[in-house]
């Protein structure tokens, strides 16, 4: 399957900043972030900033809602100045740029150097106040989450019934190399696992990679792309990190460091175990859907090692 990313190229995405903004911009450039996005950056009077395109405008929102509710908590995330539709396909926001450069493009001992601050910064996520907010799952407008589980949540990802980008996506099932039996195998272990995480609930980025993390060389300076921030187990944020970097091994980095302050992680092997059979069993519907079967292949073999 081709075009997954929405259909905007850098001459689109400055035509549509000078039309918006109705001033000049400067220094277009596409950045590389996600499957499903397109995102530049840009110049305006000696200042930056951020435009992401998407097909809907929850991402952004709830993009929005973090940085107003947690960064006054000390998480370092862009402020978002403007949210709208660029067209019937697209919706768009604008956000400040974050300095410096992502973690993932330093070398890998010079990404070593800078983890301990980073592992200052998740620990800040997972003290941030919450609220009076309830719920667990996407984070809305509200502040409440999507559910009333935990389990639930992960288990809505997969069911039949769904809108937007798996909408019909069983038929994946008959249409594409997606193995039913495999995917059902996996997907009951996964939901078996889920009820090892804990009732509290703690603030999720959803897409906890290093390519998501700016830092000027010694410190992170910024955590973006909110877009998928939900309430729920923590771990699933150490688990992106391992299958983005398992040679880094952050998951144990983080237990370690917090046994050595007295704070342990219960049954962290299953909800670890639970997370990256959640990302993997979304990653082989979305590799079958891309028809993208070497993809596909090789997470199908990582889970099946995982599990047996």
């Amino acid at each position: 399957m081709s075009g997954i990313k929405p259909n905007m190229d850098t001459r689109s995405a400055e035509a549509f900043l000078q039309q918006f903004l109705n001033k000049p911009v400067t220094d277009v450039r596409p950045i590389e972030q996600g499957e499903v996005s397109k995102v530049f950056s840009y110049s305006q009077h000696d200042e930056e900033f951020i435009i992401h395109f998407n097909s809907g405008r929850e991402g952004f929102v709830r993009e929005r809602y973090v940085h107003d509710t947690f960064s006054p908590q000390g998480l370092p995330v862009p402020r978002v100045l403007e949210i709208g539709r660029a067209n019937e396909d697209l919706c768009f926001s604008i956000a400040e740029k974050v300095p410096g450069r992502t973690i993932i493009s330093y070398p890998e001992a010079e990404i070593r150097r800078i983890l301990p601050d980073l592992l200052n910064h998740f620990k800040n996520m997972n003290e941030v106040r919450l609220g009076e907010t309830k719920g667990y799952g996407w984070i809305q407008p509200s502040g409440d989450g999507t559910h009333e589980s935990w389990p639930d949540f992960l288990a809505s990802f997969f069911r039949e019934e769904q809108t937007g980008f798996w909408h019909n996506w069983y038929t994946l099932f008959t249409d594409t190399f997606l193995e039913k039996d495999v995917f059902q195998r996996l997907y009951g272990i996964m939901m078996e696992l889920s009820t090892y995480s804990p009732q509290q609930r703690y603030l999720v980025h959803g897409d906890f990679h290093l390519g998501n993390m700016l830092t000027d060389g010694h410190r992170v300076t910024g955590i973006v792309d909110w877009e998928m921030a939900f309430y729920g187990d923590f771990v699933f944020d150490l688990a992106t990190q391992h299958l983005w970097t398992p040679q880094l091994q952050i998951p144990e980095m983080v237990r370690s460091a917090w046994a050595s302050e007295g704070r342990d992680i219960p049954h962290f092997e299953e909800r670890l175990k639970c997370a990256l059979l959640f990302k993997g069993v979304d990653g082989l519907r979305f590799y079958a859907k891309k028809g993208d079967r070497n993809a596909y292949d090789s997470v199908k073999a990582e889970l099946l090692r995982l599990v047996d």
